[in-house]
């Protein structure tokens, strides 16, 4: 499916202007909670799934070194396929999802996530942790929510939060603008390497 023209300068939009396309929608933030340990399977070696604020189930496969983000009920191992590549030596998602809602509807539309890739402090010389991490990359994802799907969920967009100062209006705007036409498993997530982007 083509991908819209445009995208790009949505990116590169005042604030006031990027607000206008997500004029009226709203956010509902929520934490990884209400969390249950699973039997994996040949997802990961841990997992652990989660309830949105309608219910929806999150699944959380990891690892010692990695995680992945998956919402229900349908398409799982599809999901857990899309990720942004990521610099460092470990992943964290989270700490909060942000659900995305039009004015008048109760169901969430869209949401975002933040995907970090971090690397533990080390002394050069000794090789010895010192304490914190290094954050080397910190990608806003925006999911688009197809909750009768065959998948219920997929990767739209991937925003640079280091290199964007206002990567969450960025976020919302194209959550908003994006969605109603976007078809998982048709349509190529958006990020700096997408020909729209140029």
């Amino acid at each position: 499916m083509r991908i819209w023209l445009g995208i790009f300068a949505t990116a590169c939009l005042t604030a006031g202007v990027l607000a206008q396309f997500a004029e009226g929608h709203r956010s509902e933030f929520t934490g990884f909670e209400n969390c249950e340990d699973r039997d994996p399977g040949d997802l990961s070696p841990y997992l652990q799934v989660c309830l949105g604020p309608q219910g929806q189930e999150i699944w959380l496969p990891y690892s010692e070194h990695s995680s992945a983000m998956a919402i229900g009920p349908n398409g799982i191992e599809a999901q857990l396929e899309e990720r942004p590549s990521l610099g460092g030596l470990d992943m964290m998602i989270g700490p909060v999802i942000d659900w995305r809602y039009r004015p008048d509807d109760e169901e969430p539309y869209a949401a975002i996530v933040r995907y970090r890739g971090l690397t533990p402090n080390y002394n050069q010389e000794t090789g010895e942790y010192t304490g914190g991490t290094t954050t080397n990359s910190n990608i806003l994802v925006v999911i688009a929510l197809r909750a009768d799907g065959p998948v219920s969920a997929c990767h739209m967009a991937y925003i640079n939060a280091m290199e964007m100062p206002n990567a969450n209006e960025i976020a919302h705007a194209l959550a908003a603008d994006v969605a109603p036409r976007f078809v998982c498993g048709e349509t190529r997530y958006l990020n700096a390497d997408h020909p729209a982007w140029d």
